[in-house]
């Protein structure tokens, strides 16, 4: 960082900067309560053309797992500014740079401390870390007649990371705030095993519970799938709420209680399907935040996991289910946690859940856990495959030479 100013005839200076401007969006601000500072850190580092190549090589496709891979990488700050969140937007920040830095810089990386604080907002979706490359566009000049100022100019959106997001819809959807999830669960207690077709168990994703053909396949494949366990799809509530929909026929994620507690939709619109939540390395799925949120309902309800876990295994559409799995006893041991340490909790359930105890426990689970990242799960499945394989092979060749 050295070397910033150079004098040049008539004593007019340079000076090389990377300016980063913050906007509030049309998302709500970092949530200060969930990660308990009133600051955050901006961090950024520079990549010229060769390095950007070398570190992001690949563009990530959900499609082919080893690009992700690739681009599961940390990045190494080179500066950091703190930032408060109730201060004025937009707001911006200056980093000094060096000529070189400035006459090389290819592409930025933006992201904040602490890890799942903040998120920026770039084609489409809200982001972790946010990465733009070719950032020559950005690069201006300005003077007041005594220094010439070399700016690389980036203003950028900022909002709560993904997982704020993720409590927000909990909150509105998976406690006593929401009441048809104590009706479900009221009826449950009275013995009415029907009542949790609601949830519409065999058609939980929107894609696959959006229109009145899914919903038939669904309500006669539970009649073939499950005979104790009650209606775990039910039909006719599906129609009723499919009435207060813009398109019956297409239904999308929020427009009734239609596949209300299966969270990508709302998730992936917002977020993507794939998404670095901080500078960890890690791409993370949305389909975790999902499944955690299974595991929530299924200790609201009073059904538990292993149950949830058993419905869930009953589309026979889903794969290897372990990641699943996991993450739903994720979610029954974050709503325990939650619920014990909330004040002021109802004596019956739906229970209010302790927001900073889900935050914490969340970060905690994703972040330590391989399995709700993609590069986790195809590896595990590959694992799996293997085993198996190989297990095939000793019954085959133990039956060859009986």
């Amino acid at each position: 960082m050295g070397n910033i100013y150079s004098s040049k005839i008539g004593g007019i200076k340079e000076c090389w900067v990377l300016k980063i401007t913050l906007n509030a969006g049309d998302q709500p601000l970092p949530n200060i309560a969930d990660f308990g500072r009133a600051t955050i850190g901006i961090n950024y580092c520079l990549y010229n053309e060769s390095e950007h190549k070398k570190k992001l090589p690949v563009t990530p496709d959900l499609h082919h797992i080893e690009t992700i891979e690739r681009n599961s990488v940390s990045f190494d700050g080179e500066c950091a500014q703190q930032w408060k969140v109730s201060a004025q937007s937009p707001m911006p920040f200056e980093f000094p740079l060096t000529k070189s830095e400035y006459d090389e810089a290819y592409s930025v990386v933006i992201w904040a401390d602490p890890f799942a604080s903040a998120a920026f907002f770039r084609e489409g979706n809200w982001r972790g870390v946010l990465i733009i490359d070719k950032i020559s566009q950005y690069k201006h000049d300005e003077s007041d007649g005594v220094v010439n100022k070399h700016v690389i100019d980036i203003t950028v959106k900022i909002a709560q990371s993904v997982i704020s997001y993720f409590l927000d819809l909990v909150e509105t959807y998976t406690t006593p705030n929401f009441k048809p999830l104590k009706e479900i669960h009221d009826a449950i207690k009275r013995g009415d095993r029907d009542a949790i077709g609601k949830l519409g168990v065999l058609g939980v994703s929107i894609g696959s519970n959006n229109n009145l053909d899914y919903a038939t396949r669904n309500d006669i494949g539970d009649g073939f799938i499950n005979l104790l366990d009650g209606d775990l799809y039910d039909r006719d509530y599906w129609i009723s709420e499919s009435k207060r929909t813009k398109n019956p026929y297409n239904i999308k994620w929020g427009e009734s209680d239609i596949s209300r507690y299966d969270f990508k939709a709302p998730i992936s619109k917002l977020y993507g399907a794939m998404m670095r939540i901080g500078n960890d390395g890690r791409i993370y799925s949305n389909e975790g935040f999902s499944n955690l949120n299974w595991g929530i309902v299924g200790y609201q309800l009073e059904v538990g996991s292993d149950r949830m876990i058993k419905y869930a295994h009953m589309d026979v559409t889903s794969g290897d289910q372990t990641h699943d799995d996991v993450a739903t006893r994720d979610g029954q041991k974050a709503a325990e946690i939650a619920a014990n340490t909330s004040t002021g909790e109802p004596a019956t359930y739906p229970k209010i859940l302790d927001r900073r105890a889900l935050f914490l426990f969340t970060v905690n689970a994703i972040s330590t856990n391989d399995l709700y990242t993609h590069v986790g799960v195809s590896k595990y499945q590959k694992q799996r495959e293997a085993q198996r394989e190989k297990e095939r092979q000793k019954f085959m060749n133990r039956e060859w030479y009986r």
